[in-house]
């Protein structure tokens, strides 16, 4: 049986995408799942990423090892960074959540737009779009907005709004082709946002899976 560690930030997410995660890969899984979001909430407060939180992340991600699981999947795109830097610190391979959908963002996209809800993953996704232009030289125009006022209807409960405000906020920048949706908690707005335009709109769950998919049949 295939077993996978998988780290989130935020109880939604934990939620849905184990589901996803098995319906996709058509059978069941062992599933490790650690829900931290102290990680999120003390970056917020702090107006940093702490080495108290890194010894904290780190841990989490030796559950891995612990488990003895083929693959820790880390559905946070705030973490990214700090998961990539300290990779060679477990010894089981890895998957962050937005890495596939960053390279893709890079390969289609000519005038980009990242969408956010959290502070705390504009940044990293910006970073990584742009790291991913550079290994294949090309140019591109990548802007960033934030609406935390989306992640807060998501919190209510009220999914329509969020999608609503995250639809409005994109036909703001109806000279964008490739829309990117930052955090896998924001990919129920995927449909809302396509309908303001036929662009390409990127969420992290699909791609992620895409990928995870793509370890099992190469290894």
């Amino acid at each position: 049986m295939k077993k996978i560690t998988l780290l989130h930030t935020v109880k939604s997410i934990y939620n849905s995408f184990p589901t996803l995660l098995e319906e996709a890969l058509g059978e069941k899984i062992k599933m490790t799942n650690i829900v931290d979001e102290i990680l999120i909430s003390n970056t917020l407060e702090k107006g940093e990423f702490t080495s108290w939180n890194k010894e904290r992340l780190l841990c989490d991600m030796r559950v891995a090892e612990e488990e003895d699981s083929d693959l820790l999947v880390v559905t946070c795109s705030s973490l990214t960074p700090y998961v990539l830097e300290m990779a060679d610190r477990i010894s089981k391979p890895l998957v962050t959540i937005d890495s596939a959908m960053c390279r893709t963002a890079a390969k289609k996209g000519e005038n980009i737009l990242v969408l956010a809800t959290a502070a705390t993953t504009v940044g990293p996704t910006m970073d990584r779009i742009k790291m991913e232009l550079d290994r294949i030289g090309k140019k591109a125009l990548l802007r960033s907005s934030l609406r935390t006022d989306a992640m807060d209807a998501l919190k209510r409960d009220d999914v329509d709004e969020h999608n609503r405000i995250l639809s409005e906020e994109s036909g703001k920048y109806m000279d964008a082709d490739v829309v990117v949706l930052a955090q896998a908690s924001m990919a129920p707005a995927k449909e809302s946002v396509e309908r303001v335009k036929d662009w390409v709109v990127l969420t992290s769950p699909e791609s992620c899976i895409e990928e995870v998919k793509a370890f099992y049949e190469n290894n």
